[in-house]
């Protein structure tokens, strides 16, 4: 009996791995936003939510959406990549400018 329960054990252990595992897919990894990340942890100090909507904002195209995140981003020194700046453009135009690229 004590052979079985240990054998139950391990097994629920394994299931338990694999489960935890199985949360971490692709799937999971997919939901997982780079621009959103990137501006929270180097902009959002500066720029909380007020500055995209506030009235006579200077943004009005993904365009110029996308020249001022490389604007910003040479001036605060971050050494952004052409993939970040894209991330967080693309990332600002979802959430606060509703544009469709």
């Amino acid at each position: 009996m004590l052979i079985v329960l240990k054998q139950l054990q391990s097994a629920g252990i394994t299931v338990g791995v694999w489960a935890a595992l199985a949360m971490y897919t692709p799937f999971a990894a997919a939901e997982f936003d780079r621009g959103q990340a990137l501006y929270e942890n180097h902009c959002r100090e500066c720029h909380e939510s007020w500055a995209h909507s506030r009235e006579g904002r200077h943004v009005n195209s993904m365009d110029a959406l996308r020249q001022w995140v490389t604007s910003w981003s040479v001036h605060s020194g971050l050494g952004w990549s052409v993939e970040d700046i894209d991330d967080v453009s693309d990332y600002l135009g979802r959430t606060f400018y509703n544009f469709k690229d």
